[in-house]
């Protein structure tokens, strides 16, 4: 199953963050730029004829409106083709932490399937195999707590059964205690695979 993403705006407060300062260093960039270019330009005189007159002027002077005016269409020309590539870019990114996060309740709601799947092109394609990596075993590990605590039901069971209470012999009480005894170890090494802080 190939999974396609619609909505591009996956986490709308990171993607537009990351657009506005992008878009930010845009502008600040062609700033600058026309700031060196005006003050490199300051030294210097232009002559034009302007009205059928020739006019001699300060370079930087001439050129000031179409540094102004090519500079805010560059800036904005440019800051929507960033926008564009950054919300691209954002969505492989904010895609896969989406999933984590929901990835991350269910886990903690118990539900232990390593089910977790991202696009093939989104970032993060290792940390999905540590996630179901993880979920297997800790599914692996509770199925043998959860064995070992059936195995002890029915022997608790067993012992607790009226009619057999009065027939059970001595090597039988020796023998469920060491079942009993085994399922302990058992259990205590199950539980062993989860460390915790107590």
């Amino acid at each position: 199953m190939k999974y396609r993403r619609r909505n591009y705006f996956i986490n709308r407060g990171f993607q537009t963050e990351f657009i506005l300062k992008f878009c930010g260093l845009v502008a600040l960039s062609s700033v600058i730029f026309g700031v060196i270019l005006y003050m490199m330009s300051s030294r210097t005189l232009t002559t034009t004829f302007e009205n059928s007159r020739l006019v001699v002027k300060s370079t930087a002077d001439y050129i000031l409106p179409a540094i102004l005016f090519g500079g805010t269409i560059v800036s904005l020309v440019t800051a929507l083709a960033a926008s564009i590539v950054v919300i691209l870019m954002t969505h492989r990114v904010a895609g896969p932490i989406y999933r984590f996060e929901k990835y991350a309740q269910k886990v903690g709601n118990g539900e232990l399937l390593p089910d977790l799947k991202i696009r093939k092109k989104d970032q993060f394609q290792n940390l999905v195999n540590a996630f179901n990596n993880m979920t297997q075993g800790l599914s692996v590990g509770l199925l043998k707590v959860v064995t070992v605590s059936e195995k002890l039901d029915g022997l608790i069971d067993e012992l607790s059964d009226g009619s057999n209470r009065e027939m059970l012999l001595k090597d039988d009480i020796k023998k469920v205690v060491s079942e009993l005894k085994k399922d302990k170890q058992d259990l205590k090494k199950a539980l062993s695979y989860f460390k915790i802080n107590r």
